[in-house]
């Protein structure tokens, strides 16, 4: 079996592999590869040309995955994505034909979902059942996706014009919300001097262990205190049950159960990629805002006083006793 030693080797060689093309982006590179460890899906977000598209492909390259990218638009549809029953023609007798189904572009390893918020409501929803089960439906027919199957959708925090928000229940089930800032100045100058047709990165060894990581870093141990610290954390969004009043001033609602779920398994695989033996509260400290950035709606009152959402969440995180 894996060991968690190995697993941190991998995640070390993947990270330095990336960061031969992405410059000044080492926090976010760390968060990408936890969603991977995880076998989660990310939320990404950042203004136009931060590198997202790069390091999504970047990161499918590395891993010998399949990728494919889909630019989400108002009028795209379920059948875009999923793809359905069509007919197909026989090749040597054009008279005798057959129902077939063409998989859409959604049946591949890695998908980058692009503007993810400019498609309607039901392109939406079809993305959710894929990315909460493995599997879409079509026609009444459940088909199964890859086994090792990562959506890192993106939306672009400009423009609002044609977008229909997320909604909660989707959200929910991203297991990170990835912000990508500028670069710094030196970074920025190594970014201007890079070939624009880079060459494709190569496989790096031993990628498979990434893609299974997840049962191994579900059994690493972790302290029981830390486990109910997390579960504090996270009850401490909620307002009607929070003690603590920042959450009661400026949060209308918190984050779910799934929200404990997904910071302790998050906290896990960056303890990992960090080289810990064991979970410790730093990793949590490191990991809650991204958690849980998305999964806390904010109040009029927030948005009145133009309160930075992670600010909160870190001071909740802080407030929290172990």
């Amino acid at each position: 079996m894996t060991n968690l030693l190995e697993i941190h080797s991998a995640a070390k060689n993947l990270k330095n592999q990336l960061k031969q093309a992405i410059f000044g982006q080492d926090d976010v590179l760390d968060k990408i590869i936890v969603t991977i460890l995880c076998g989660g899906h990310a939320l990404v977000t950042g203004a136009p040309g931060l590198a997202k598209t790069t390091i999504v492909k970047a990161l499918a390259c590395s891993l010998n995955c399949e990728y494919k990218r889909i630019q989400f638009t108002p009028d795209l549809t379920p059948f875009d994505i999923l793809g359905g029953d069509t007919i197909e023609f026989d090749a040597k007798n054009p008279d005798i034909k057959r129902i077939v189904f063409a998989p859409g572009p959604l049946f591949s390893q890695f998908i980058l979902a692009d503007e993810i918020n400019r498609a309607s409501p039901r392109t939406q929803s079809a993305l959710l059942e894929a990315m909460q089960e493995r599997q879409i439906s079509v026609g009444g027919v459940s088909k199964k996706l890859p086994d090792s199957f990562f959506v890192f959708a993106t939306q672009n925090p400009i423009e609002n014009e044609g977008t229909f928000p997320l909604p909660e229940a989707q959200l929910d089930r991203f297991l990170l919300n990835i912000e990508i800032d500028y670069p710094d100045l030196e970074s920025e100058v190594k970014i201007a001097m890079l070939p624009q047709n880079t060459t494709p990165f190569s496989t790096i060894e031993n990628f498979s262990i990434l893609l299974e990581a997840r049962k191994q870093i579900e059994s690493m141990f972790i302290d029981e205190k830390l486990i109910y610290a997390i579960v504090r954390i996270v009850r401490n969004t909620r307002p009607e049950e929070s003690k603590l009043s920042i959450a009661k001033n400026y949060f209308e609602y918190g984050a779910s159960p799934r929200a404990s779920q997904s910071l302790l398994m998050a906290s896990k695989a960056f303890a990992v990629l960090q080289g810990a033996q064991e979970v410790s509260f730093t990793h949590i400290k490191a990991m809650a805002a991204c958690v849980l950035k998305h999964r806390c709606i904010v109040n009029y009152k927030c948005m009145s006083e133009n309160k930075n959402v992670l600010d909160i969440i870190k001071q909740i995180v802080e407030e929290t006793i172990l």
